[in-house]
Parts: structure tokens; C-alpha cells; sequence
């Protein structure tokens, strides 16, 4: 299919951008869930992303399991696995390999890229007649809206750019063990009540999302907390 065709071509770009954009990219993986089925690598990341899908463990393996960002490092090189979830069936992962500790520079090109990269990935499966259904590309774009909305609230209340409010929504969703998207999600209905789409169907997130998100805003409130 010219969709199918069109999508591939624009993954591949975006990878390859990517990794351009970035000091000390060793390598740009993508792979979809739960099959573990990778789409698409530049660089070590077809070595390295294997050697997380043969074993089963890493952050590739956690990223697709629990749907939150992990860092960790894989035949000692620095990676970043970030999901983009599509549903209830599970993520597409991007995973980038670096020469060293992912720093806040970093978070801030792949958090601009890698919507785009999720999103093309989408197309090129539903095109393709694979795991992904019309609902679950309406519902990974409600999930990342509120993401959005998310960071909106960190950097009005924070006065910082997206990308630092992007690692604090990371940073508080990994120490708590907790999806990336049901923190956002919980972090708009604790400051706002509702949500901008609250017309549609929206799977509310879990009380512990909640928690993390009620101390994340109170730490944010209150000067010397954070």
C-alpha cells in the first residue's frame, strides 16, 4: 500500500533525524508491542535492541511492559526506551543509545520527535491491517493531548520550557512506577476537575497516579520543595 510505503520512508527519516540531532547517538531502535516486533533500527540499535528481545529484560522490555520511560544501559551503552502507547494492546517503543548518561538536552529532542515517530509507526501498522484499530489510534491520540495539558500545567506553575517539564512528568512516573499517561491524565483531573474531551470515553487512571500526581503539583507550589 502507498500508505504503508509513505510511513516506512517517514519512520526512517525521523530516525535517522533524530540520531542526528543528538551527541553521541549510537543508534535508533523501534519496535512494536506486545509482539516485540522491531520495525525499524539505525545504528547499534538493531544489535542492541535483539539482545533485549532474545532475553526478554532491559529497558526496551520494561519500557513495553509497564508503558513508562526507562533508562538503564544495555552492553554498557546509555539508552532511553520511550513508549507511545496506541491502546489497551500495547506501545510502540523508540529506544536511543547514547555514549552517555541521558541529560536534559536529550529528553527535550527525543520528547520532540518521538510523537511524530509513534504516530507514523501507527499509520504504517493500521494501514497495514496489523494489531492497531481505529479506536486505539484515537485513544494514543487522547493520551498524548493530556500529556500535553500536562506539561502546560508544569511550566505555568514551574515558569520552565517543555522539555523540563516533560522530565518531571518522567521523573515522577518512574519513581512511582507508574504509567507516563496516567499521571499526566491524573495530573489534569487534580488541577482542573475534568478533562477537554471529557465528552469522550476516558479509562481513568489509578489512585496510585493520583497520589503522584497531587505530590508532584503540591511540591511544585511550594517554594524549596522541588
Amino acid at each position: 500500500m502507498d500508505q504503508v510505503k509513505f510511513g516506512t520512508e517517514l519512520i526512517s527519516r525521523l530516525m535517522d533525524h533524530l540520531c542526528a540531532q543528538l551527541d553521541g547517538c549510537e543508534g535508533v531502535g523501534l519496535s512494536v508491542w506486545p509482539e516485540g516486533k522491531l520495525l525499524r533500527a539505525v545504528g547499534r540499535a538493531g544489535e542492541l535492541d535483539q539482545v533485549q528481545l532474545d532475553g526478554g529484560e532491559g529497558p526496551l522490555v520494561e519500557a513495553s511492559r509497564d508503558e513508562r520511560q526507562v533508562s538503564g544501559q544495555v552492553g554498557g551503552v546509555d539508552v532511553v526506551a520511550v513508549p507511545g502507547s496506541w491502546g489497551d494492546s500495547g506501545p510502540v517503543v523508540l529506544t536511543v543509545y547514547l555514549s552517555h548518561s541521558p541529560r536534559v538536552e536529550d529528553l527535550k529532542v527525543i520528547e520532540e520527535i518521538e510523537p511524530l515517530v509513534a504516530t507514523a509507526a501507527a499509520m504504517v501498522e493500521f494501514c497495514a491491517g496489523e494489531v492497531l484499530r481505529a479506536d486505539q489510534m484515537v485513544r494514543m491520540v487522547q493520551h498524548r493531548r493530556y500529556i500535553e495539558q500536562a506539561k502546560g500545567l508544569l511550566m505555568g506553575v514551574r515558569l520552565c520550557a517543555p522539555g523540563e517539564a516533560f522530565e518531571l512528568l518522567v521523573r515522577a512516573s518512574q519513581r512511582a512506577n507508574v504509567k507516563l499517561r496516567d499521571v499526566a491524565t491524573a495530573l489534569v483531573l487534580v488541577v482542573g476537575g475534568t478533562l477537554e474531551d471529557s465528552a469522550e470515553e476516558v479509562v481513568e487512571p489509578p489512585a496510585v497516579a493520583f497520589d503522584v500526581a497531587r505530590r508532584l503539583w503540591d511540591a511544585l507550589k511550594t517554594p524549596g520543595k522541588m
